[in-house]
């Protein structure tokens, strides 16, 4: 028993110091412009860390470019593991965490209780219902009827009720994204 007392109290400054090392750190989905620290079990080498480009990929040693806008950490490291198979290593063991964040938003504007930019949550896509509630709901006179989505260059006109009816299919929204909600004319 006092053996193993000495030897947990011996690793207890490696613990510690890998604690340090991955705080800040985390995981969940991979946006655009995020910066991600990618390791390879002992092939230090491989270890790539930088600013994901604007296309979301990630040049790395060996492999190139590797486009991980939009997965997940793991999925991310499943995916570069599978690249390393081919033809460089025979059991890879990658892990991808992401350093820093680029904050991702979108905006609600118009007849909402509380207008605003919202931040897209990092571990989950957020939908249109959901962002429309995340400003309050539609005002006594607004038009649930005739929202309209700006994403890029287009724009496209939502009929909330519908969605919320389950006639038509909520919109995962993106980085970007403008909401409007207009003013009912009766």
């Amino acid at each position: 028993m006092m053996r193993f007392l000495i030897g947990l109290l011996a690793c207890l400054p490696l613990l510690v110091r890998a604690a340090e090392e991955n705080a800040g750190k985390s995981s969940g989905v991979i946006g655009r412009m995020d910066t991600v620290e990618i390791t390879v079990f002992r092939e230090e080498e491989l270890a790539t860390r930088g600013q994901l480009s604007a296309d979301g990929s990630i040049t790395m040693p060996l492999i190139g470019t590797v486009h991980l806008q939009g997965l997940t950490t793991d999925q991310a490291a499943k995916a570069i593991e599978q690249k390393l198979k081919d033809g460089y290593l025979v059991r890879p063991q990658v892990s991808v965490s992401i350093g820093a964040r680029i904050r991702r938003t979108i905006t609600v504007l118009g007849q909402a209780q509380n207008p605003g930019v919202f931040e897209l949550p990092a571990n989950r896509q957020l939908s249109l219902v959901e962002a429309v509630g995340m400003a309050g709901g539609v005002t006594r006179i607004g038009n649930a009827r005739k929202l309209t989505l700006k994403r890029g260059g287009a724009v496209q006109q939502v009929d909330l009720k519908e969605i919320t009816t389950g006639k038509a299919k909520d919109i995962p929204l993106r980085d970007g994204d403008v909401i409007n909600i207009p003013e009912s004319l009766f």
